[in-house]
């Protein structure tokens, strides 16, 4: 149906029919998204491995990025950006929404974003 890395966890705000089973998926409720596919599944749907195949099941989708200042969970869900935001593709520089509302958070991604450079660089800056 679409690449496994492309589901991504989010906030239901339209009704709509889960492409694994069929079921309605109710507003309001959490279910996964696929941004290339244009496919809503439960959380709970999970392909069905055949029996007596090695492979595990796939790992959990990843649904929050790491905020770029802070370190703390950026709090993707609760984003306003979400719903057109393919975290498989998005830059790791998102930023959670108190970095954000700090007075001094342009300042502070500058910071941030030149500290990480002289630890990939291994240079003066």
């Amino acid at each position: 149906m679409s690449e496994k890395g492309d589901w991504i966890k989010l906030l239901v705000k339209f009704r709509g029919k889960c492409a694994q089973c069929g079921n309605q998926i109710e507003q309001g409720e959490y279910a996964l998204w696929s941004r290339t596919s244009k496919a809503i599944k439960h959380e709970k749907c999970i392909p069905q491995r055949a029996p007596g195949t090695e492979k595990e099941a796939e790992p959990p989708v990843s649904s929050d990025l790491d905020c770029f200042i802070c370190g703390q969970r950026a709090g993707c869900i609760e984003c306003g950006f979400e719903a057109d935001c393919n975290r498989a593709l998005v830059s790791q520089a998102c930023i959670c929404s108190q970095c954000f509302a700090d007075k001094a958070a342009y300042e502070n991604y500058q910071q941030a974003f030149l500290a990480r450079m002289r630890r990939v660089a291994k240079v003066k800056i």
